[in-house]
């Protein structure tokens, strides 16, 4: 800026703005403070609770109806996981282990605060021993238990690897079929073609023939059947039914053959 003085002009000297010193926010510092050591003592008491003696597994609770699987089973799966404490637990690896029995179809496991777990457990429902070894579900899956666990009396499956699910619906159909004459499949057979074959409790043997045609030949010894067969049921050993207009009778005694056409 010029000031003029005297009639001559001279540069004015610099005004010098006062800077004031910056002041510090000792209350904001002092609530990050407090905060961190919220924060690490929280963190420090998280820390020792989740350690296993101070919140220890002290019980667990088993749900569910047995009648294959040992209880035993599952308290000794469970003592493999006592020492992690009711925090740590890994309750999905308890899951695995406890489905890894072979009477077992599914399990959960909860935390009850503050020092339990509770385990539901779902058995498996044998149907049907497997040819090859192991026993079908009510599901069509195969699985493997102890051969002294099986069941007396299920009835006998045989067919090609995978195919149990399918032969469980064709059974389910068959004895829903079968029910109003008092009978029931104790032995079903699928070749690789899918050509069934099944043995009933009266020790008669049907042979049906491909998927296709199975049903409604099925149907068709129904039908006949109290009319026909049944008063000499027990000298029949199996009755073929895949002729177009009737089915063909073996009897017992002489291994005879004799055909039964529409006019019976």
């Amino acid at each position: 800026m010029l000031i003029k003085r005297n009639g001559k002009k001279r540069q004015a000297s610099p005004v010098l703005m006062e800077q004031r010193p910056r002041l510090i926010n000792f209350r904001l510092l002092a609530w990050l403070a407090v905060l961190a050591g919220v924060v690490a003592a929280i963190g420090w008491a998280a820390e020792q609770v989740a350690q296993p003696d101070i919140l220890p597994l002290r019980s667990v609770q088993v749900d569910g109806k047995f009648v294959h699987i040992k209880p035993a089973e599952i308290r000794t799966v469970m003592m493999r996981f006592a020492d992690q404490g009711f925090v740590y637990v890994d309750t999905e690896a308890v899951r695995k282990e406890i489905e890894s029995l072979s009477w077992v179809k599914a399990a959960n496991v909860y935390r009850v605060w503050p020092d339990s777990l509770r385990v539901t457990v779902t058995e498996q429902q044998a149907v049907a021993r497997w040819e090859n070894g192991g026993l079908v579900n009510s599901g069509g899956e195969l699985f493997v238990p102890s051969l002294a666990s099986y069941p007396a009396d299920l009835p006998l499956f045989q067919g090609p690897e995978a195919m149990q699910g399918m032969m469980m619906r064709r059974y389910g159909e068959m004895q829903r079929v079968l029910a109003p004459l008092h009978l029931s499949v104790v032995r079903l057979e699928m070749d690789p073609r899918h050509a069934w074959r099944l043995a009933l409790n009266n020790g008669m043997v049907l042979v049906l023939g491909h998927q296709e045609e199975s049903h409604e030949r099925l149907l068709r010894f129904v039908q006949t059947y109290n009319g026909v067969l049944a008063a000499r049921a027990d000298q029949i050993e199996q009755i073929d039914l895949r002729y177009t207009n009737g089915f063909a009778v073996r009897w017992k005694p002489a291994g005879e053959v004799v055909k039964e056409m529409n006019n019976v």
